[in-house]
């Protein structure tokens, strides 16, 4: 793993919390979990102003929020946003939120570019529950992936995911490897013209 900035090592030694416990590598960068930004930010007295929605709708899953942050005499802001492409969660007004938030703590805390917020991309979660798993269900999930792709009807497709639900209700229990499976499903509905309107 790429080394955590010192300042980060400090901060989190100040809030009880170890390098194992609160961050991870992903690819060569590294990433910090949003409850251990909360925490730093609560300690060193990090406030936030009301965040402003720029633009959001519930029904098409996307938010996009503005949040402006105070520590000491520095002021800082930024934008977070969720939408289909960039978030699998069904709450966007709060991925957005936080989103937001952890990229002011980091601007605040004069860490960002070095580290990046769990909640910054979707692939850091991903990443961090693929690494998780055992090399063998690991190669499971990739052939369930890669069967998807052979489909080539509504009927192989349809069967295929009601054996991979049956599959998946025993063997998988983190919902961010179901929908990694799943997004191969559905690309491949999409490239055979099978979404009903």
């Amino acid at each position: 793993m790429k080394k955590l900035p010192e300042r980060l090592v400090d901060l989190l030694k100040e809030v009880k919390l170890t390098e194992a416990s609160s961050t991870w590598d992903c690819h060569g960068t590294p990433v910090i979990l949003h409850k251990a930004l909360e925490k730093i930010a609560v300690y060193k007295g990090i406030t936030f102003d009301d965040m402003r929605v720029i633009e959001g709708a519930v029904k098409e899953k996307y938010a996009v929020i503005s949040v402006r942050g105070h520590y000491k005499d520095a002021t800082e802001e930024s934008i977070g946003e969720a939408s289909p492409y960039n978030n699998k969660n069904s709450y966007p007004y709060a991925m957005a939120e936080k989103r937001a938030k952890d990229r002011v703590i980091l601007k605040l805390l004069e860490l960002s570019g070095d580290v990046y917020s769990q909640e910054e991309a979707e692939e850091f979660k991903l990443a961090q529950s693929l690494k998780e798993l055992d090399p063998d269900m690991r190669r499971n999930i990739e052939k369930w992936r890669k069967g998807f792709k052979y489909c080539d009807s509504e009927i192989a497709l349809d069967e295929a995911i009601e054996q991979w639900k049956r599959w998946s209700d025993k063997h998988v229990q983190n919902s961010d490897i179901s929908q990694y499976v799943e997004e191969v499903y559905e690309a491949r509905k999409m490239e055979l013209n099978l979404w009903k309107v």
